[in-house]
């Protein structure tokens, strides 16, 4: 088998290499970040519920944003300078995101504003958005805590999903399919999570070890920021390529826009109103909207609970963990453990295509869910040891297995247990603002007993478990 002069440059490109390094390194030094920051937080003096506040505000700008930027892509496709442009500024404004947080409980005496830590924090958080919105690696960590139908990880405070629309660009950097992505990603966070295990077990404070990940992310991103903007130049990979675009962006129609992709004429765009959204509903048949309802009460309940993990495995349960003379503390323990929830979601994802072809889809969907609603009442009862803790991590990382049957995040609707058309815009965004709240309650929940926060959750995905079972009923009884 013959190679071409450009696949060759391609591999061999040491701009494309610094490139790729540089985006998955800080990509899953962000993931970290995120995890991490309730405990800066807690550490700071403030409680859950400024932990809920700061991750709802994150997903409301990943709302408000992916919904402006869908209405551009959908209007007229951005030329490669365009789309390598918004990739370099949305690295860039994470980094500047990342440093906001490493020194936010200093930069308010330093240059003199009226900004406090928490008001470093939040403009950090809303830096942030650009790069889960329009980030060249937006889509390396499929995910279901954050806002959109199409997944990828965290808020502002830790969640995990990202805008499904708003960019179509710089990925072609890693041209692959998506579990090859996921796997990409996860080996983005491992790695992160190893740094960021050693930083905070060799810091004296949970703040300094914070500080530390925050500000070599915000180094990684901005070395990625530069490789993306002189990259354009130095490799097919990130030239003006109309074929590879094809390839990349899915072959379009005529009007400039995937067959499957944005408003259509039953569809139009515009601003999210009521009754568009009764009307939306009210043209999905019963068995699709009992399915959808079920989905998405599983991932609100992800939502509200996933910025807590770090306070339950680190206050609530204090999880330590000593191998010979060796004694790490649970803030340490936790990057560990989000090692192997990423760890889970390599498995997950190379596991998925073979789970569907030889299981029952209705029921592989039905029992990740449960399994899924089930866990974060599992790691408030489970005992507290560093393994079995871990184990459940890797377990919640493994829901990347049943992802693409998943009403409201597959974007393959004839691989759902329940087909049917793609979704209407007015029901996925409802999906999107169902979510947003989901982080602030959790925390209000939290505040009360952890206990309260992590049942309720599950709760929830039960009901939501429950609703997917009407929908298969409902189809069988017809």
């Amino acid at each position: 088998m013959t190679h071409s002069p450009t696949d060759s440059t391609e591999r061999n490109d040491p701009v494309r290499l610094v490139y790729l390094v540089a985006l998955v390194a800080s990509h899953g030094l962000i993931r970290l970040a995120e995890r991490y920051l309730p405990e800066f937080l807690s550490a700071l003096g403030y409680g859950p519920i400024v932990v809920g506040s700061l991750a709802t505000l994150g997903f409301g700008v990943a709302v408000a944003a992916s919904e402006r930027s869908t209405g551009v892509t959908d209007h007229g496709s951005a030329t490669n300078l365009e789309t390598t442009a918004t990739a370099v500024l949305s690295t860039a404004l994470a980094a500047i995101g990342l440093f906001a947080w490493a020194g936010s409980p200093t930069l308010d005496t330093l240059l003199g504003t009226p900004l406090s830590a928490i008001g470093w924090l939040a403009t950090g958080i809303v830096l942030l958005q650009a790069w889960h919105i329009a980030g060249p690696a937006r889509g390396l960590w499929p995910i279901d805590t954050r806002t959109p139908a199409q997944p990828s990880s965290a808020s502002a405070a830790m969640g995990d999903e990202t805008a499904d629309e708003g960019s179509r660009t710089v990925r072609r950097a890693v041209t692959a399919d998506g579990p090859t992505r996921t796997v990409v990603g996860a080996f983005g966070v491992a790695a992160a999570a190893v740094f960021s295990t050693a930083a905070v077990a060799s810091a004296d404070a949970v703040g300094a070890g914070f500080a530390l990940v925050a500000t070599t992310g915000a180094a990684f991103a901005l070395v990625g920021a530069v490789a993306v903007g002189i990259g354009r130049d130095r490799s097919p990979t990130f030239g003006d390529d109309p074929q590879r675009d094809r390839r990349e962006n899915g072959e379009r129609s005529e009007s400039g826009r995937r067959e499957d992709d944005g408003p259509t004429a039953a569809e139009p765009d515009g601003d999210f109103e009521l009754s568009d959204f009764r009307t939306a509903v009210s043209r999905v048949p019963d068995r699709r909207r009992f399915a959808i309802i079920g989905d998405a009460l599983v991932r609100v309940a992800v939502a509200g609970v996933v910025p807590y993990l770090i306070l339950l495995t680190v206050e609530y349960r204090s999880i330590g963990l000593s191998v010979g003379g060796v004694s790490l503390a649970p803030v340490a323990i936790f990057g560990l453990f989000v090692l192997t929830e990423a760890g889970g979601a390599i498995l997950g994802s190379m596991a998925a295509p073979a789970l569907r072809s030889r299981l029952d889809r209705r029921a592989l969907l039905a029992v990740g869910l449960a399994v899924l609603s089930l866990l974060p009442m599992a790691l408030v009862a489970a005992p507290a040891r560093a393994g079995v803790v871990a184990s459940l991590f890797g377990l919640l990382g493994c829901r990347t297995a049943i992802d693409p049957l998943r009403p409201t995040i597959g974007s393959d609707t004839q691989a759902s247990p329940v087909p049917g058309p793609r979704l209407p815009r007015e029901i996925r965004i409802a999906v999107r603002i169902a979510i947003v709240p989901a982080p602030l309650i959790g925390g209000i929940l939290y505040a009360i007993d952890p206990l309260v926060a992590f049942t309720g959750a599950t709760t929830v995905g039960l009901l939501g478990v429950r609703e997917l079972g009407r929908a298969f009923a409902f189809g069988r009884h017809r």
